[in-house]
């Protein structure tokens, strides 16, 4: 059975000008990424992975090339159809959470549901389901700055999640948490990505890139090696591991 297509990248490129020169972040990346995979993108820190992250999901203006969804270009949108894609097609999680810290729990999980227009009973039962699911139904009214970090990239979750995007996208997602809520996290976008969901993360930990269907090496802005895997399955973590070292170290 042949893989959907739900993003596609052509010759795509990303340069930033300071003053006379120039950095090439990302150079002429050609990439599917397949509707349903945990597809994880790696590599070392200026490698252009998170950048690659912004340019696949709109965050950012490619310099040039083509980046599609679902067959429609959408690098030539209108900042208000880029704005609507962002808002109802995609859902991103930050490293830094980016939680609105004069809004309760709730009301952040909530937030992209009224920008989208949907109705207040729809977007409070959505967000009711989605506290539940991801245990912090019990800190619902209280600020973020009241909650561990753990509970709060689950309300990030939550909010990423609101408006039942095609597709997530996660940029170091357990960078800033320690090592039990970042599996926690880790275990939350697998249990979704194996009810269906596509999801894209960018992370530097070998041990979290182990959850991944398929791997895109990042090497100086270009690919520099892809891996696939069949479904996770912790006990062949090792197994992966030393498969992933491999590939970004150079070494057996």
């Amino acid at each position: 059975m042949s893989k959907k297509v739900i993003i596609r990248a052509q010759n795509l490129c990303k340069t930033y000008n300071s003053g006379s020169e120039q950095h090439h972040a990302i150079r002429n990346v050609d990439l599917d990424i397949y509707e349903g995979e945990f597809t994880v993108i790696m590599g070392n820190s200026g490698s252009g992975k998170s950048t690659l992250l912004y340019l696949l999901s709109g965050l950012d203006q490619i310099t040039a090339g083509e980046v599609y969804f679902r067959d429609q270009r959408i690098d030539a949108y209108s900042e208000r159809q880029m704005s609507d894609f962002r808002t109802r097609r995609i859902g991103y999680i930050y490293q830094s959470i980016n939680l609105v810290p004069d809004l309760s729990i709730k009301e952040n999980i909530a937030l992209p549901g009224y920008i989208a227009g949907n109705k207040k009973k729809d977007i409070l039962s959505r967000a009711a389901e989605l506290m539940n699911a991801m245990d912090i139904d019990g800190q619902r009214n209280r600020l973020p700055s009241q909650t561990s970090g753990g509970q709060q990239q689950r309300a990030a979750i939550a909010r990423a999640l609101i408006n039942s995007p095609d597709i997530i996208f996660a940029d170091e997602p357990t960078g800033s948490l320690n090592m039990e809520h970042g599996t926690a996290v880790l275990d939350i976008l697998t249990d979704m990505h194996r009810k269906g969901q596509s999801v894209v993360m960018v992370t530097h930990d070998i041990k979290a890139a182990c959850r991944a269907d398929r791997l895109i090496y990042i090497q100086d802005g270009k690919i520099g090696g892809i891996l696939e895997f069949d479904t996770y399955d912790e006990h062949q973590i090792q197994d992966r591991e030393a498969i992933i070292f491999a590939l970004v170290t150079g070494k057996e």
